[in-house]
């Protein structure tokens, strides 16, 4: 039986994009899977989830929460002997 990938949804198409900028891959659903199992396997998932949440914090308008998110990525990313340093 053969088995499914990851992006199996995706059209050949929207599949070749993602080629084109890790942009086009990330804002494809899809393509973020494909690439969170790529990183699996190098051990290495952190890396998507510190970048996503470096995106998330752009996008953060209010002060309250730009200082929050700002320690979070900081305590759980960054600082010495952070969970997923």
């Amino acid at each position: 039986m053969p088995v499914k990938c990851c992006f199996h949804r995706s059209t050949p198409k929207e599949t070749m994009a993602w080629s084109e900028t890790v942009d086009t891959l990330l804002a494809n659903k899809d393509g973020l899977a494909a690439f969170r199992t790529f990183l699996k396997s190098e051990f290495s998932e952190e890396n998507i989830d510190f970048w996503m949440a470096c995106e998330d914090f752009k996008k953060t308008k209010s002060s309250a929460k730009i200082a929050s998110k700002a320690q979070k990525i900081y305590s759980e990313f960054i600082q010495a002997d952070a969970p997923r340093e």
